[in-house]
Protein backbone atom coordinates (compact mmCIF):
# COMPACT_ATOMS: atom_id res chain seq x y z
CA UNK A 1 0.00 0.00 0.00
CA UNK A 2 1.12 3.46 -0.70
CA UNK A 3 1.40 6.24 1.76
CA UNK A 4 -1.74 7.90 0.41
CA UNK A 5 -3.76 4.71 0.99
CA UNK A 6 -2.50 4.44 4.58
CA UNK A 7 -3.59 8.00 5.24
CA UNK A 8 -7.05 7.28 3.80
CA UNK A 9 -7.38 4.11 5.89
CA UNK A 10 -6.40 6.07 9.01
CA UNK A 11 -8.91 8.82 8.22
CA UNK A 12 -11.73 6.32 7.59
CA UNK A 13 -10.88 4.49 10.82
CA UNK A 14 -10.83 7.75 12.80
CA UNK A 15 -14.13 8.77 11.24
CA UNK A 16 -15.73 5.43 12.12
CA UNK A 17 -14.49 5.63 15.73
CA UNK A 18 -15.77 9.19 15.99
CA UNK A 19 -19.19 8.09 14.70
CA UNK A 20 -19.36 5.24 17.23
CA UNK A 21 -18.38 7.62 20.03
CA UNK A 22 -21.02 10.17 18.97
CA UNK A 23 -23.74 7.51 18.85
CA UNK A 24 -22.75 6.27 22.31
CA UNK A 25 -22.99 9.77 23.80
CA UNK A 26 -26.29 10.35 21.99
CA UNK A 27 -27.81 7.22 23.55
CA UNK A 28 -26.47 8.14 26.97
CA UNK A 29 -27.90 11.68 26.77
CA UNK A 30 -31.24 10.37 25.53
CA UNK A 31 -31.41 8.02 28.52
CA UNK A 32 -30.61 10.87 30.92
CA UNK A 33 -33.25 13.07 29.28
CA UNK A 34 -35.84 10.30 29.57
CA UNK A 35 -35.03 9.82 33.27
CA UNK A 36 -35.29 13.57 33.87
CA UNK A 37 -38.69 13.70 32.14
CA UNK A 38 -39.97 10.78 34.24
CA UNK A 39 -38.68 12.46 37.41
CA UNK A 40 -40.41 15.70 36.37
CA UNK A 41 -43.69 13.85 35.81
CA UNK A 42 -43.38 12.21 39.22
CA UNK A 43 -42.69 15.57 40.87
CA UNK A 44 -45.74 17.07 39.16
CA UNK A 45 -47.95 14.31 40.53
CA UNK A 46 -46.37 14.69 43.98
CA UNK A 47 -47.13 18.42 43.91
CA UNK A 48 -50.75 17.72 43.08
CA UNK A 49 -51.03 15.23 45.96
CA UNK A 50 -49.44 17.68 48.39
CA UNK A 51 -51.76 20.47 47.27
CA UNK A 52 -54.78 18.25 47.94
CA UNK A 53 -53.40 17.37 51.38
CA UNK A 54 -52.72 21.04 52.13
CA UNK A 55 -56.27 21.95 51.16
CA UNK A 56 -57.60 19.27 53.50
CA UNK A 57 -55.32 20.44 56.33
CA UNK A 58 -56.42 24.07 55.89
CA UNK A 59 -60.06 23.17 56.46
CA UNK A 60 -61.30 25.56 59.20
CA UNK A 61 -63.45 22.84 60.76
CA UNK A 62 -60.44 20.57 61.14
CA UNK A 63 -58.37 23.38 62.68
CA UNK A 64 -61.19 24.26 65.11
CA UNK A 65 -61.63 20.61 66.15
CA UNK A 66 -57.87 20.17 66.66
CA UNK A 67 -57.69 23.34 68.77
CA UNK A 68 -60.53 22.17 70.99
CA UNK A 69 -59.36 18.56 71.27
CA UNK A 70 -55.56 18.79 71.38
CA UNK A 71 -54.97 22.24 72.80
CA UNK A 72 -58.04 22.32 75.05
CA UNK A 73 -58.98 25.74 73.68
CA UNK A 74 -62.44 27.17 74.20
CA UNK A 75 -64.13 29.96 72.28
CA UNK A 76 -63.98 33.37 73.89
CA UNK A 77 -67.27 34.90 74.95
CA UNK A 78 -67.90 38.62 74.45
CA UNK A 79 -68.32 39.07 78.19
CA UNK A 80 -64.80 37.78 78.92
CA UNK A 81 -61.62 39.82 78.70
CA UNK A 82 -58.11 38.50 78.30
CA UNK A 83 -55.21 40.42 79.73
CA UNK A 84 -51.66 39.88 78.59
CA UNK A 85 -49.02 39.85 81.28
CA UNK A 86 -45.41 39.86 80.13
CA UNK A 87 -43.50 36.67 80.94
CA UNK A 88 -40.91 38.57 83.01
CA UNK A 89 -43.57 39.89 85.42
CA UNK A 90 -45.22 36.52 85.98
CA UNK A 91 -44.55 32.93 84.91
CA UNK A 92 -47.70 32.85 82.78
CA UNK A 93 -48.39 34.97 79.73
CA UNK A 94 -52.21 35.18 79.55
CA UNK A 95 -54.75 35.24 82.34
CA UNK A 96 -58.53 35.62 82.61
Amino acid sequence: MTRRQWILVALVTASALSLVNARYHERRLYTQMDRAERAGTKLDSDIEVLQVELTALRNPGRIDAAARRDLKMVPLRPTESLYYRPAAAEGKGVSR
